[in-house]
């Protein structure tokens, strides 16, 4: 049994079991190595292996392979800037660029990641102590990402009613409030759970399928507000926004690839390659979901600001387009 664990790169075992994708790992790794692991008890590496949250090997992340941190700056990067454009904006805009269900996700998920674990909370033995795994550089990211999200809370409870009301005019208006505390209170539990549940200190799952949520949120308020100003967003907004959760996608394929010395093979159920569509078949439906609705997002903003007659590519102001439309009510109605 020592010899065959051995055989096998440790961070595709434990990241196997982690994500309740065991079936699906035996049966790749069968093609590939041509070995049985019926035998094999991948449960040693459950929560209890004191390297299950701490280890860089038991987060199946390809250890000293630079191209990783590199990925996981840029992503860092982009990401901040889409903050910074959504803060200066809201702030001159007076409104809150980002959707409220949007920001209760990304302040659950950067607070468990950034402050949940060493060495702001014990992992021994502790309920949160699951939620610890990510590296230095993404957590620089997450705790940055955090206070950015408390700014932005900060502009939708101020400035936030007026969407609030436009979504559900009825609603008495001193139920905003509640409405907020509510939503940031699931939002929490939400991605905490999801994380216990599936043995995910990583919160990958978590990330995709609030990104799932984040993207098609995005487009959802466009067009319910009709069109782009004076809302908080901007083309480069979007844009930012794209290339920021790709980074991690690559991320995904680089582990794969490197760590796991899969290979890519093909997008079918006989591949031996990462592409093989009985591996991990959620993730790769999210992911190119996201991709999808972000590259839709971008058309859908650049045609929504022509026609209001705002330059583009103008990165923090609303300036008049030299050429363009100036149709500015209910902009999003002929974007196509």
């Amino acid at each position: 049994m020592g010899n065959l664990l051995a055989t096998l790169p440790q961070a595709a075992i434990k990241y196997s079991y982690m994500h309740s994708d065991t079936d699906a790992f035996r049966k790749l790794y069968e093609k590939i190595y041509g070995i049985n692991l019926d035998g094999v008890d991948l449960s040693q590496f459950g929560v209890d292996d004191p390297t299950y949250a701490l280890g860089p090997e038991a987060l199946a992340i390809p250890s000293g392979v630079p191209m990783w941190d590199i990925l996981t700056i840029i992503s860092g990067l982009f990401w901040t800037l889409t903050y910074i454009i959504l803060i200066v904006k809201g702030f001159k805009n007076k409104t809150c660029g980002m959707p409220i269900f949007v920001l209760g996700l990304n302040w659950a998920w950067e607070l468990q990641m950034g402050f949940f674990g060493e060495p702001f909370m014990s992992t021994d033995g502790t309920l949160f102590g699951i939620s610890t795994a990510h590296g230095t550089w993404q957590r620089v990211w997450d705790i940055i990402w955090f206070l950015f999200d408390c700014v932005l809370l900060y502009l939708k409870v101020k400035y936030g009613k007026k969407e609030f009301k436009a979504a559900m005019p009825h609603v008495p208006d001193k139920l905003y409030i509640p409405y907020v505390v509510f939503i940031f209170f699931i939002s929490f539990w939400f991605v905490f759970m999801s994380v216990y549940e599936w043995h995910d200190p990583n919160e990958f799952y978590a990330a995709y399928m609030q990104n799932f949520f984040i993207s098609l949120l995005f487009i959802e308020k466009l067009f319910r507000e009709g069109g782009v100003k004076g809302n908080g967003v901007n083309l480069w907004m979007a844009i930012l926004k794209f290339f920021g959760t790709l980074a991690p996608s690559m991320l995904g394929a680089l582990t794969l690839v490197i760590s796991y010395k899969l290979g890519l093979g093909t997008f079918s159920t006989h591949s031996t390659g990462a592409l093989n569509f009985t591996w991990m078949p959620f993730t790769k439906f999210l992911i190119l979901n996201v991709t999808f609705m972000d590259i839709f997002y971008i058309f859908a903003v650049y045609r929504t600001m022509k026609r209001e007659g705002l330059n583009p590519w103008a990165f923090f102001d609303d300036k008049p387009a030299k050429t363009g439309y100036t149709n500015e009510e209910n902009a999003t109605e002929e974007i196509f």
